[in-house]
């Protein structure tokens, strides 16, 4: 370890190791330091790899079910799930990932990796404790905080409790649970009630508000929600959770409705996924002049924090917490800190996408959001009940809905409910970012079969009513 870098990145996942990689690319010093067990952070350890691993695994199972829907009869219905061959492959996964990005750093000479924690002096320096040997004062041109986040604990009396988990914890139980309560009805939630519920587990789901996935264009989500219902898992929203008890052989989940009724739910598990907390912890703030709060650390437009030497990207600067956000915050600063003027990420043109089943794709603005914003706008949409594609992969259902401004027709918003959002959601943020008229959409040229031509579909019907004089 040198006394003096260019730059130090304070964690190694999806927002600080690429950060890193490109300064130390373009001949900086650089000291990457990441307290975790390797490089990827949140998502790759607790976080978005291993639950689509998990998923992966519910799908193939979905797939076997369904096997005589395609003309395929299994010699034998007897099918046994190993949860342990599925923890272990989700760990080889793991580790050959965050090897490999080892690996990559390796190849960079201006680039140090110190496993352990940073916690700062002062704006200049920051102490360095190395998981293993002594600690050591160092000093910086400029430093980059790219901790992310951690799950949120609730005020709820019990959650302290033996089997009452967070997100994080869930993904490593060493079996597969037959009961579950789930406090909590964002993405992550949402995820993992359809993953265990696939494998067999009962699940209910507890929501304080009205809706599941706040902030997803409610129509979807009110879709998906009905669609879950109706396979077996309990969701009751508009109610608050009062408190959790262990019983002689479970745990009880005691809530409330919005009409004041007082009920319960057993489980033999309770999960936790109330949303994510910056991690700002230990990291010294309180000896420079960073200003951060609850929701996170305080940064201007160019992601520099209120101390001039000192930026900060991904979930520590608090919503939206992405891992491809963070990346694409980490990137942008990079370039702009040598002197390439790049713009900074724009929330509006974000994609992301929820790993329900079906999946649901977002980018740019929803109709709530868009009605908020006084945009004068109309909807594109498809039926993915009637693409080829769709009903070839035994999924024939879904939506996909395309905003658009109702004078000179430019695409604000792509949205879709479908097995395989996931994938049109690259394209969707590629119309969103460019600002593309819904004409051109029309007139691209899509492979067929594919979902990819539901966007052209949507845009010609849309434009065809439009000359027709009807509404969309």
């Amino acid at each position: 370890m040198k006394q003096r870098y260019d730059f130090i990145v304070i964690g190694g996942g999806p927002g600080g190791t690429p950060t890193a990689m490109a300064l130390a690319s373009a001949g900086k010093q650089v000291l990457l330091v990441e307290k975790g067990q390797g490089l990827g952070g949140t998502c790759l350890f607790e976080g978005c790899i291993p639950s689509k691993i998990l998923r992966e695994s519910a799908r193939r199972l979905v797939e076997i079910r369904e096997a005589t829907d395609f003309g395929l009869k299994l010699e034998t219905q007897s099918l046994q799930l190993d949860w342990n061959a599925i923890q272990q492959r989700k760990q080889n996964i793991l580790t050959k990932r965050s090897m490999g990005a080892q690996q990559k750093l390796k190849q960079i000479p201006n680039l140090e990796l110190i496993m352990g924690t940073a916690s700062f002096i002062d704006d200049k320096q920051v102490k360095i404790t190395p998981h293993t040997g002594d600690s050591q004062t160092v000093s910086f041109d400029k430093a980059i905080i790219a901790t992310g986040s951690t799950p949120a604990r609730p005020p709820i009396e019990g959650i302290d409790l033996p089997n009452v988990l967070d997100s994080e914890q869930i993904l490593s139980i060493d079996h597969l649970p037959e009961k579950m309560v789930i406090i909590g009805a964002g993405p992550i939630g949402i995820e993992l009630a359809q993953i265990f519920h696939t494998f067999g587990c009962e699940v209910s789901i507890l929501e304080a508000g009205a809706h599941i996935l706040a902030p997803v264009d409610q129509e979807l989500a009110e879709q998906l929600k009905q669609q879950m219902m109706d396979d077996g898992i309990a969701i009751t929203t508009n109610c608050k959770v009062k408190q959790i008890s262990e019983t002689a052989s479970e745990l009880s989940v005691n809530y409330q409705t919005d009409a004041g009724e007082s009920l319960e739910r057993s489980a033999e598990i309770v999960l936790l996924v109330t949303g994510r907390h910056p991690n700002t912890d230990g990291l010294g703030l309180e000896n420079t002049q960073v200003e951060f709060n609850p929701q996170g650390i305080q940064v201007n437009a160019q992601l520099q924090t209120s101390e001039n030497t000192i930026y900060a990207v991904g979930d520590v600067i608090g919503q939206p917490m992405f891992a491809h956000w963070a990346t694409a915050q980490g990137l942008a600063l990079a370039k702009n800190l040598m002197g390439m003027k790049v713009p900074m990420p724009d929330k509006q043109t974000n994609s992301a996408v929820i790993f329900s089943q079906p999946e649901i794709g977002m980018v740019g603005l929803t109709e709530a959001q868009a009605t908020q914003a006084g945009i004068d706008y109309s909807v594109a949409r498809y039926d993915f009940a009637q693409d080829a594609r769709s009903q070839i992969s035994g999924r024939a259902s879904g939506v996909l809905k395309i905003l658009f401004e109702t004078q000179g027709h430019k695409i604000i918003g792509v949205h879709a409910l479908t097995e395989g959002a996931d994938d049109l959601m690259g394209e969707a943020a590629l119309v969103v970012k460019t600002g593309i008229p819904l004409e051109a959409l029309a007139g691209s040229i899509h492979p067929h079969p594919t979902l990819t031509e539901s966007f052209a579909q949507a845009a010609r019907m849309a434009l065809a009513k439009l000359q027709a004089g009807i509404s969309t």
